[in-house]
């Protein structure tokens, strides 16, 4: 059909084109759109310039020739051969004969299964041109079921789990899924979801517009007012076994075995589940499992930065600080003991109203042994008015302004000023400072 348009172009250009005697046809290529009929494809030029005229000379059918090249590198190796037009390559146009080669093959250990009893299974190779091995994929179903074969033999292979996810968090703090119901990772909540391992959510407080926060809702297992509870041996009452047998950890599968040609004998299961979830395999169980076994820790005690300075410590699962980074919560405890740190009262500044009162800001060594200056849990600095400590006002006139100033043991400040120039002084002259009278017709 391309040949037949190929040609239905070139006699209608040319019925519309007029013969020129200075017309020259130059040769294009060979037209193989119609086998095994064949062609020259030539375009005509005049003064050097194409004309948009073309003509399809055929060949004649023994200009045509298939040469045997050899055997193809992927199975089943057939033979194959290359067209020659008037002895001339066509590179990009073979076709398959009907004859193999006579290769030596052999099947090999390829694979064990990941689940189930991990059975073995073994794939044909060829030695290709009899010189070296190469392993044969079939290119549908029925050609891979002749080069990729079960035994009855079952690989030896060892178990073991690795952290997945800490509830609704991944290993790193970020949120696989929060308390909304809002996925971030496809990955892990599909396995959660397909092996019916879904773990609750940290239960965190909502912000107006429903945004999860990182504190933790009051009355909760994981509020701090629960786990700083002492019991009568001053002990925590809520022990880190609680703790653990209350958080949700996520293990992920990993099957290592033996190694058939360099390729890593440790197989991530949960990976590979995720990968080919849609080619319907079988898969075990336990690829993903939620178990109790949280590693519990706490961070080294730290002072509030507040009166009454308790210590606190934050929570720590399998290596993970909860302490607000990243998508964590803040999960804390109060350790029943109070610090001492160094305070100071430094100067601030000094009140613009009577009396005066001088204001000091409050600092406190913080953890790292810097002094900073303290707040409130508004936000707003910790302050105090030194008894006795007060300043004096008075008055500063200059050319343009009423100044008035407070003087303390720190010194001296302006705290207001009112414009003595900004005023309506009607039409006279008063208002002119320099000048010492004035002069009337």
């Amino acid at each position: 059909m391309k040949s037949k348009k190929i040609t239905a172009l070139c006699c209608a250009i040319t019925a519309l084109t007029c013969a020129s005697a200075s017309a020259q046809w130059q040769f294009a290529g060979y037209d193989t759109t119609n086998p095994p009929e064949y062609g020259k494809i030539f375009n005509e030029v005049i003064d050097g310039k194409y004309t948009s005229k073309q003509k399809i000379e055929k060949l004649e059918p023994e200009a045509a020739e298939w040469k045997f090249e050899g055997y193809e590198l992927q199975y089943p190796h057939a033979g194959y051969e290359r067209l020659y037009l008037e002895g001339n390559i066509q590179r990009g146009i073979t076709r398959t004969t009907s004859q193999f080669p006579q290769w030596e093959t052999k099947f090999r250990d390829f694979m064990w299964e990941v689940s189930g009893e991990h059975r073995i299974f073994q794939r044909q190779q060829t030695k290709i041109n009899n010189k070296y091995w190469e392993w044969d994929f079939g290119g549908n179903a029925y050609d891979e079921s002749l080069v990729f074969v079960p035994t009855t033999r079952y690989a030896t292979v060892t178990d073991s789990f690795e952290d997945y996810g800490i509830a609704n968090l991944d290993m790193d703090g970020n949120y696989v899924f929060d308390i909304n119901g809002n996925i971030y990772n496809e990955e892990k909540y599909t396995l959660y979801s397909d092996f019916n391992v879904m773990p609750r959510a940290f239960n965190v407080k909502l912000d107006e517009e429903g945004n999860p926060t990182k504190e933790i809702v009051e009355g909760d297992f994981f509020d701090s007012a629960n786990l700083s509870v002492l019991d009568e041996n001053n002990q925590f009452a809520v022990t880190d076994w609680d703790i653990a047998q209350y958080i949700e950890l996520m293990k992920s599968k990993f099957v290592t075995g033996p190694s058939y040609y360099g390729e890593n004998g440790t197989k991530d299961v949960a990976a590979m589940y995720f990968a080919n979830k849609d080619y319907g395999w079988n898969w075990d169980w336990d690829t993903v499992i939620n178990t109790r076994e949280a590693q519990i820790d706490w961070t080294k005690p730290v002072y509030e930065m507040a009166e009454p300075y308790n210590y606190y410590q934050y929570l720590i699962v399998n290596g993970l600080v909860m302490d607000g980074r990243n998508d964590t919560p803040r999960i804390y405890r109060f350790t029943g003991g109070k610090a001492t740190p160094d305070v100071e009262w430094k100067y601030a500044f000094v009140e613009a109203d009577y009396p005066y009162n001088i204001v000091e800001y409050k600092f406190i060594r913080g953890n790292d042994g810097k002094m900073v200056q303290a707040y409130d849990e508004n936000g707003v600095p910790e302050h105090r008015y030194p008894s006795g400590e007060f300043g004096n006002s008075y008055f500063k006139v200059t050319d343009t302004e009423v100044q008035y100033w407070i003087r303390d043991t720190k010194g001296d400040r302006m705290v207001d000023s009112i414009s003595r120039t900004d005023s309506d002084f009607g039409n006279w002259y008063e208002g002119y400072i320099n000048a010492a009278g004035y002069v009337t017709e």
